[in-house]
């Protein structure tokens, strides 16, 4: 279901009018950005660079996951929605070759078992309490059978709450969210470790974004954007192996499917040995 050209909004609530210009001017080149997508590909193996694969991005923002994604493999179908129409039109500048549309994650204006990923960028922390459940059970709804959804959120040792309609989850909060919703958990952690406890540090720590500010970081110099790229791109090879994960981190991931239950947040046990 899809709303019409004239009840859709153009900014998501409770952000200033400049929020996804913001994120456009920085989301290809600033290291915090590049550090999430290539944490995103480490974590779901070959699935996002699969030939042919279906790609949701639910909460697209301005496009610049969805442009990482096809440009690092070969997907099949390509597709984002999201609440804003400004998103929208930026998203349709930066990747014209993908099927994007205005819409709530709650309200999906595609076909049962449609895709093969489906990936949530900040996009949980924002969902409104009474909406959570309608949305992680719509993202289940149109997934394909042995597909997968990678969700990124906001993460703290503690679930954190601002309003409704922001939070900041722990490891099994957010593991037992998806596992209430029909989801299984392959794998939840933490990840932006050393900026996140420097940020402990110093009392920062991510807030909810207002209707006069965005809190969307400016390009930092190329030398501070070095240091941060390679300290989440030692993350992304720390994570690349199996079953690890980070202990700390204003980001969560979690990696979910059909396949091993998480219900209480703890990483499902090993597979059997064959022979």
């Amino acid at each position: 279901m899809t709303t019409s050209p004239a009840s859709q909004p153009s900014l998501a609530p409770g952000v200033p009018p400049d929020y996804y210009e913001s994120i456009h001017a920085v989301e290809l080149g600033h290291w915090w950005y590049i550090g999430m997508r290539e944490l995103a590909r480490v974590l779901t193996g070959d699935r996002l660079t699969r030939p042919g694969t279906r790609l949701l991005d639910a909460g697209c923002g301005t496009g610049g996951f969805l442009r990482f994604a096809i440009d690092a493999g070969s997907p099949g179908r390509v597709c984002g929605v999201d609440i804003a129409g400004d998103a929208i039109n930026f998203a349709r500048r930066r990747v014209p070759e993908a099927e994007l549309q205005v819409a709530p994650v709650w309200e999906l204006p595609f076909e049962d078992g449609a895709f093969d990923l489906v990936v949530m960028n900040d996009v949980l922390q924002h969902v409104a309490e009474p909406s959570i459940g309608p949305t992680l059970r719509e993202l289940r709804r149109v997934m394909a059978p042995g597909g997968a959804l990678l969700v990124r959120t906001n993460g703290a040792l503690r679930v954190r709450r601002e309003r409704e309609d922001w939070r900041a989850y722990d490891r099994g909060e957010l593991a037992r969210t998806l596992a209430a919703n029909g989801w299984h958990c392959e794998r939840v952690t933490y990840a932006n470790l050393v900026a996140s406890v420097w940020g402990l540090v110093i009392g920062r720590r991510p807030h909810a974004p207002s209707e006069t500010r965005h809190g969307i970081a400016r390009q930092p110099s190329p030398r501070l954007n070095a240091i941060g790229g390679r300290l989440l791109g030692a993350e992304a090879r720390y994570l690349a192996r199996p079953r690890r994960r980070l202990p700390y981190g204003h980001t969560l991931f979690a990696l979910v499917s059909a396949e091993a239950a998480c219900p209480d947040g703890r990483e499902p046990p090993p597979p059997p040995r064959q022979g």
